[in-house]
Order: structure tokens, then C-alpha cells, then sequence
């Protein structure tokens, strides 16, 4: 069998990358702008957090169930385990450069800002309105989008939530997670 060269078309050239770059901060100021007019932006965290404001605390519990579809408890237990993640995510980015804080709450206020979470989150509705497969099909239109801001804008979400989960140690039976004895 001979073996066949496949092109593929994916011009990923200096235009592309700057075209990319104008649109990437031509939205990033738009929400921005559009966030400090109708005070998003300068919102405080919510109470008993340091970092996350009310309205990212909605867009967390949104998107939680759905990135650890079967992982969470389906009892009334998980809004107490979804309120002690959102916690430990909470003081992991109090933890983190002033900078990365910047980044999220800018990233949370792209997806609760109306106009902007109907264009680019595809959600006519509030979060908390929304439903599993909405969340889901947000998800898959940003993890297979061509513009590569919303691509990172899926990893930074759904990894931040993950790796949140999976420090618990509630959530280490299900990866058979052992941690290290101490001996002493």
C-alpha cells in the first residue's frame, strides 16, 4: 500500500495570527469597557471569598455538574460539596499572581456580561437558567472553536474546575488515588 500525502489547509500565517489578536482584543475591550460602564467589573467578591464575585459563583455552579458530569454526589449533598470547592478555588486564586486574577475575572465577565454571553457563550438565558445541555454545547463550540482565545478560554475553565476537584481528597477514590504514608 503506498502511502498518501494528505494536505490540509490550515493557513495559520501572520494575518491569521493578527486578525486573531485585533478580534481577541477588540472583545477582551469591548467587556471590559462594557463591564466597568455598568459596574461588573468593580464588583467585590462575594461574601466569604476574596477573589470571586457573586456572578462567577453562578457561572461555577453552572458549569460544575456538567465538567464533573458523574463525579460529584447526586444526593443533597452536592450543593454543600459544589459551596466547598468553590471555596477552595476561591483561596487557590487568592494564592495566585495578581495578574491570573485579572485574567479569570476578566473571563467570568465575558461569560455574565448579557451581550456578550449571547455571542460568544451562545447562552440566551442566565446560568442559572441554563441547562446541562446548553452548558454542553457551550462547552464543545469553545473546545472546537477556530479562534483560539475561546480554545483557552475552555482549558482555563474546565481545567481550573478539574484540577479544583481532584485536590480534594473526596475525589481521589474515584482516580485510585493512595496518598503518600507518613511515616514519623
Amino acid at each position: 500500500m503506498k502511502p498518501v500525502a494528505v494536505s490540509l489547509s490550515v493557513d495559520t500565517g501572520r494575518r491569521d495570527f493578527l486578525r486573531t489578536g485585533f478580534w481577541g482584543a477588540l472583545t477582551l475591550s469591548t467587556v471590559s469597557f462594557s463591564a466597568a460602564l455598568t459596574g461588573c467589573a468593580s464588583a467585590p467578591p462575594a461574601d466569604g471569598l476574596r477573589v470571586l464575585r457573586a456572578g462567577d459563583l453562578v457561572v461555577l455552579r453552572a458549569l460544575m455538574p456538567v465538567v464533573l458530569e458523574g463525579a460529584l454526589p447526586a444526593d443533597e449533598s452536592r450543593t454543600v460539596v459544589v459551596n466547598e470547592s468553590i471555596q477552595l478555588l476561591d483561596s487557590l486564586l487568592a494564592a495566585s499572581s495578581r495578574a491570573g486574577q485579572q485574567q479569570v475575572n476578566q473571563l467570568f465577565d465575558l461569560l455574565t456580561f448579557p451581550p456578550t454571553r449571547y455571542t460568544v457563550a451562545g447562552l440566551d438565558k442566565d446560568w442559572a437558567e441554563a441547562s446541562p445541555a446548553d452548558i454542553s454545547a457551550f462547552l464543545a463550540s469553545w473546545s472546537h472553536s477556530r479562534f483560539g482565545l475561546l480554545r483557552a478560554g475552555y482549558i482555563a475553565l474546565t481545567q481550573m474546575i478539574a484540577m479544583n476537584w481532584y485536590m480534594q481528597p473526596r475525589a481521589w477514590g474515584a482516580i485510585n488515588y493512595i496518598p503518600p504514608r507518613v511515616v514519623g
